[in-house]
């Protein structure tokens, strides 16, 4: 009896030790969620305001976190402290008035939390941090027709600070999708894709120009001035053709800058077309040179007086030339003619015109090239030697008795 006693008594002090151990930790559990309660109401009253950032934030390049408290119960002078995932980056005191700033360079990529304390305020913000932009960009390039287009470079930027292109390699060149680059404008965009660290690779394209290639008339141009200043129906030879290319030059007048003679003078080339599969990509110069010769004139109808002898060869016109040749409509005319007799001796003599000179408006584009030889005598003082020298009869019939 005295065990099953003892036996009672220590079940009841097991059973009253385990109800006391769990009153004890319901009390301790209440405690415990009435202080985490308390504690988070605090903070919840004591979390204010926000933190703003504009833009996206990126590994490298820095930031600004702007944070604006909705209270105005701050002191002048507040302590501030920012952190980033928890360890402090910045401290310092609240000025009123002042913006509160954290400038501050994310180094790694993912979730990174933002907080700020001001006095007993704060806040907290998670941004999510961007890999860096890099971005390779084709030029702008412009290529004559026929040209070769070159290895053309391309242009990286956004490297974040210590990391740079001397170990950046990308083979990309920048190319077209076109074998044969005809006149007009093309894109410049990159071979294959980029892939370098995290980085975000952006591709800007370029633009590559190719104007049309000048092409040179090599025709010399020559015409005998006659009072226009076409050239009908010419033949035009060009040189600077592509190899393979078919293009060719038509019109039907070429026109001087003007009618008068003279050399390399300027030829207006506006009204000529080019024609052909290749034609768009050429173009001709606004100009190309000839010649104006002067139109040949003759001299004719000229008349010269007899004279006593004299011993000179001077001689007198008796009727002025004219000239034949001359456009009509053309101001030319003769000037004035030095004539002289080839031989002083007396008898019939040639008259040879040592100079002649034109005048008129017209007169440069026209020369002299032939001139009738009159022919006048040179007689003796006595008549009747005059016609025994000219073997004219003295007398006839009954006369000679």
């Amino acid at each position: 009896m005295q065990k099953e006693s003892n036996y009672k008594e220590e079940r009841t002090d097991l059973i009253v030790g385990i109800v006391t151990i769990i009153i004890t930790l319901a009390l301790f559990a209440w405690l415990v969620a009435s202080i985490g309660r308390n504690a988070r109401q605090e903070i919840a009253a004591n979390t204010v305001g926000e933190i703003t950032v504009i833009g996206e934030t990126r590994r490298g390049s820095e930031q600004t976190f702007t944070y604006t408290p909705d209270r105005t119960d701050i002191m002048d002078g507040a302590y501030v402290q920012w952190t980033v995932d928890g360890e402090p980056v910045y401290e310092g005191a609240y000025l009123i008035g002042e913006p509160l700033t954290l400038n501050y360079t994310p180094t790694q990529t993912g979730a990174m939390e933002i907080g700020v304390k001001v006095g007993n305020y704060h806040q907290m913000t998670t941004v999510e941090v961007l890999s860096p932009r890099l971005t390779i960009t084709a030029p702008c390039i412009t290529l004559t027709y026929g040209e070769p287009l070159p290895k053309v470079d391309y242009a990286v930027s956004g490297f974040v600070p210590g990391e740079d292109v001397s170990d950046f390699c990308y083979d990309g060149h920048c190319i077209t999708d076109c074998d044969k680059l005809n006149v007009g404008v093309y894109e410049l965009k990159f071979e294959n894709d980029c892939c370098y660290r995290d980085y975000e690779i952006e591709y800007v394209c370029g633009k590559l120009t190719i104007l049309p290639k000048q092409l040179q008339v090599t025709n010399n141009f020559v015409k005998i001035y006659d009072g226009t200043n076409t050239i009908d129906n010419p033949t035009l030879t060009l040189d600077g053709i592509v190899e393979g290319d078919e293009v060719c030059a038509k019109c039907e007048t070429l026109y001087f800058d003007n009618k008068n003679v003279g050399n390399d003078k300027t030829i207006m080339l506006a009204n000529v077309c080019l024609e052909g599969k290749d034609a768009n990509n050429y173009v001709l110069p606004d100009y190309a040179s000839g010649n104006v010769t002067p139109r040949q004139l003759k001299v004719v109808g000229m008349t010269v007086k007899d004279k006593i002898y004299d011993g000179t060869t001077k001689a007198t016109i008796d009727k002025m030339a004219t000239l034949s040749g001359v456009i009509d409509g053309d101001s030319v005319a003769i000037g004035g003619l030095n004539v002289s007799f080839d031989n002083a001796s007396v008898g019939k003599q040639s008259v040879t015109t040592r100079s002649i000179t034109l005048i008129g408006a017209d007169k440069d584009n026209y020369i002299v090239v032939e001139v009738e030889k009159p022919t006048a005598h040179i007689r003796n003082s006595n008549g009747f030697w005059d016609k025994i020298l000219d073997r004219e009869p003295v007398a006839q019939g009954s006369q000679l008795a």
